[in-house]
């Protein structure tokens, strides 16, 4: 007995020391794995907290938009307050002046007009006080007590600032609480935003209507909130695990809560291969030493390691396979008999090649016969299965070969682990991402447009205007003591800001009605030649007029309002970007007649080519530059040109100047109504 101790005890004592480690080294990694799994939840609350900190910042900078564009006149219209209200959605509304006091209230309260409401709102007071935005808690709205939570957004008009202050109520089905039910996916997830009282502004699953406290809702997660940001509690039963936010600007806080059991599930399959796999080097290295010290006993520890490796390989939570050098199933276990769909009298003797997808193959025999070469002794790889109904199952196979006691190659054991489930999700996860960026760069895109067109209005339409009015003001003003010719020249700057606003207004107009679709081109038989002539003649005599030449009776089809307005916008360019000698040429192109302006000026820079007909673009150098203009005219020529079934397009003058092309079709076509989406010179030219 003495003897099989003496040599026991040190193989005993090493294997003793590699179990201890591989423990430390097992506790460790499920540590890690827990830390990183907080790691992410953590950053999925901090992600939606920014989104919620964005969604209150855009809302913010619309709100002040809508504001200056809407309500700073004088005396704001109720359908100008209403109508920016309606914008937002806000069930409750309010506009305060300088002190404070009600301009214009939603729902209609006549009691609240005029009175002095700032000092009993700390966002209101904020706003008006000290000029800038601010969010509220949750509070009684002014005109029906509602609870809701507000955004007052102060801003300047020629009669003082203003304060434009919406609400979103406080409901299960606000835009906050059903952005919340989709922030965070985990089962159970309990998400709130609550304002610095406690109050809940929204959540992601329902609670109490009106006034709600997170202690009154949520009393356990209240009360750990109360001691630290972040951390774990017990209610229940069960442990959760929580983290908390603030949301930047305002007097909110968002918070996440689940439970413990949720939030590690997906490791749960992780821990337990790791503890099989320490159990598991644990028994073999009992094995060792049990072989080491008990020589004469081999037969009967060799059958009870075969008796524990066969629980082990049945009872395994993965598929596990063996293999003979041709591939051929020996054995396989339930779970990679339920993974396939099939039984395991049909696996074993079926080679691994039938029921691998004929995509994946050619790697995989690649693989094997590494192996049998031996220039490795096994692989790792992603492949697909086919499953008994016909659908593929994605999984990771790790496959070893063995050898016997010769060192001559015997079996292949294969270890399979079905990752169909997560790859899906990945892959929904990419379109879900791809889907959004799409959507967000479409917003960006028509957030870009409507800020040019307001830029736009700004100031092309105010500058002649005030043009107008100062002139005008002078002339009343001097009217006795000015000469006749001063009289004249100010009479002159008036008629000229004059035309200018009504182009202004007519493209405009013009503008509306192309993105609403209301123009509908009604082709007809003309001549060509003459409506350029009327063209020329409508611009008046200039030191610039065109020439025109080109054979009488040149028939085409176009609608003749539509041709007039393409011809004098495309003359009226021509005169204002270009140089004399301008010229119309009207001739037959096939089944085509086409009318080419060109002039001698400088011509449009290449930089600028591609973008010629857009809307609301300009040329940044060149002669572009010293001109005023919106952008517009060309833009409105294409889309013109297109409802009428002709091109335009644009050519370099040679040697210099510019030279535009429209292309009228001379049979007739149907009515066209002109399309809402945006024209690029590749698709008119």
């Amino acid at each position: 007995m003495r003897t099989g101790w003496r040599f026991l005890a040190a193989p005993l004592a090493v294997w003793l020391v590699l179990t201890c480690a591989g423990t430390g080294i097992l506790a460790w990694v499920e540590h890690s794995t827990r830390q990183g799994v907080i790691k992410r939840y953590q950053d999925r609350t901090d992600l939606a907290a920014k989104f919620v900190a964005a969604i209150v910042d855009d809302l913010i900078v619309r709100q002040r938009t809508q504001a200056e564009a809407f309500l700073t006149d004088r005396t704001v219209a109720v359908r100008d307050f209403t109508r920016s209200v309606g914008g937002f959605g806000y069930p409750a509304a309010v506009l305060l002046n300088a002190e404070g006091r009600v301009l214009r209230v939603i729902p209609a309260n006549p009691a609240l007009d005029g009175q002095p409401i700032a000092d009993r709102y700390p966002h209101l007071t904020t706003a008006v006080r000290d000029g800038r935005p601010a969010v509220s808690p949750v509070v009684p709205s002014a005109a029906e007590s509602q609870p809701v939570v507000g955004f007052a957004v102060p801003f300047s008009t020629p009669y003082g600032l203003r304060v434009f202050s919406g609400a979103v109520a406080v409901s299960e089905k606000s835009p906050l609480s059903s952005y919340l039910a989709t922030a965070i996916q985990l089962d159970g997830v309990k998400v709130h935003l609550v304002d610095d009282a406690g109050a809940i502004v929204a959540a992601n699953h329902a609670h109490q209507t009106g006034v709600t406290l997170l202690g009154n809702d949520e009393p356990a997660l209240s009360t750990a909130l109360s001691r630290t940001g972040e951390g774990r509690y017990r209610d229940g039963g069960k442990w959760w695990r929580y983290t908390s936010q603030a949301i930047p600007g305002t007097p909110w806080r968002l918070s996440a809560a689940v439970s413990e059991n949720v939030l590690y599930a997906n490791t749960a399959g992780m821990r337990a291969a790791g503890r099989a796999a320490l159990v598991t080097a644990a028994l073999v290295g009992l094995l060792v030493v049990a072989a080491t010290a008990r020589a004469r006993r081999n037969r009967r520890e060799l059958s009870s390691s075969e008796q524990r490796f066969r629980k082990l390989f049945d009872n395994s939570r993965i598929g596990m396979a063996m293999a003979d050098l041709d591939g051929r199933f020996t054995r396989v276990n339930p779970a990679l008999c339920d993974m396939l769909g099939r039984p395991e009298c049909e696996l074993v003797g079926t080679n691994f090649g039938d029921l691998t997808h004929p995509d994946d193959l050619p790697g995989c025999l690649r693989h094997v016969q590494d192996c049998l070469s031996g220039r490795v002794d096994g692989f790792d790889m992603e492949k697909r299965y086919i499953h008994a109904d016909g659908h593929p199952v994605e999984v990771v196979v790790t496959a070893s070969l063995l050898h016997d006691q010769t060192g001559r190659p015997h079996y292949f054991a294969t270890q399979i682990v079905d990752v169909t489930e997560p790859r899906t999700l990945e892959r929904a996860r990419r379109r879900d991402a791809a889907a959004l960026e799409e959507h967000a760069a479409r917003l960006e895109h028509a957030n870009e447009q409507m800020g040019d067109f307001m830029a736009m209005l700004s100031h092309d339409v105010r500058q002649p205007l005030t043009t107008i009015v100062s002139a005008g003001e002078m002339l009343v003003e001097d009217w006795t003591d000015m000469e006749d010719e001063t009289r004249r020249h100010y009479l002159r700057r008036m008629t000229s800001a004059g035309h200018r606003a009504e182009q202004l207004v007519s493209e405009i107009l013009t503008l509306a009605q192309l993105d609403a679709g209301a123009l509908t081109a009604r082709p007809v038989r003309l001549d060509v030649a003459h409506a350029a002539r009327q063209a020329v003649a409508a611009q008046g005599s200039t030191e610039q007029a065109a020439t025109v030449t080109g054979p009488d009776q040149v028939i085409a089809y176009a609608d003749p309002v539509h041709l007039a307005l393409l011809l004098g916008n495309l003359l009226a360019n021509a005169v204002k970007y270009g140089a004399p000698p301008i010229q119309i040429s009207v001739k037959h192109d096939r089944d085509r007649v086409q009318v080419k302006i060109s002039d001698h000026g400088e011509g449009v820079p290449a930089a600028f080519v591609p973008h010629l007909f857009e809307r609301f673009t300009r040329a940044e150098t060149g002669v572009a530059t010293t001109k005023p203009g919106t952008g517009l005219g060309l833009y409105l020529v294409a889309r013109l040109a297109e409802a009428s079934g002709a091109t335009i397009s644009y050519q370099a003058n040679k040697p210099r100047g510019a030279v535009f092309v429209l292309s009228l079709p001379c049979s007739a076509g149907p009515a066209l109504p002109t399309s809402t989406k945006a024209v690029s010179p590749l698709a008119i030219g």
